[in-house]
């Protein structure tokens, strides 16, 4: 099991500074960044980046992002410490701190936009993956063996992804009101 363990986890340290990139792009050695599942022209990213390294305006975005996160760290250590549970709250997320920081840069820097949103999607994404089949594992037990794919892939669009739109449906209904 440990090694099991160890095996699943060393792609982390394999990708460490494509993950990295996320909070700190400007320290980024290109040549160390995992491209090949996002698709991205090598190219086009290390020029972007040399552009982005070099202008005030967006290097200044990351170094106050970066600054922010370790004040969060900071302030949520100190509601630790002092007990004070409710109060990590009310602390900013980290999340929407770092895709402000992304969604604040130009499209002129899109393959670093497009390598930046690739990474922060792996985890959820592999989580709708995992999510989506314990569903399926669930739908077609032994006991419901019968059950077509078909018809299982219309269970799994029902259970994952049917999100009725109230606001429509109740404008189509008539009100009755009571005498």
């Amino acid at each position: 099991m440990k090694d099991g363990f160890a095996e699943r986890f060393e792609q982390f340290k394999t990708n460490k500074s494509t993950l990295a990139f996320i909070v700190n792009p400007l320290n980024t050695n290109t040549n160390e960044i995992n491209i090949e599942p996002f698709g991205i022209d090598a190219g086009s990213l290390q020029m972007q980046l040399l552009d982005l390294k070099t202008k005030d305006l967006w290097s200044g975005k990351f170094a106050e992002l970066k600054s922010k996160l370790e004040e969060l760290e900071v302030q949520k250590c100190m509601h630790i410490a002092q007990h004070k549970w409710t109060a990590l709250k009310e602390i900013p997320r980290v999340e929407v701190l770092i895709f402000g920081a992304w969604n604040s840069l130009p499209e002129c820097y899109s393959e670093v936009k497009k390598l930046a949103y690739g990474v922060l999607t792996i985890f959820g994404s592999t989580y709708s993956c995992e999510q989506a089949f314990s569903c399926m594992n669930i739908i077609k037990s032994k006991v419901r063996s019968q059950l077509t794919n078909r018809n299982l892939e219309s269970c799994l669009k029902l259970k994952t992804s049917y999100k009725p739109d109230l606001i429509k449906l109740s404008k189509g209904i008539q009100s009755q009101c009571s005498h």
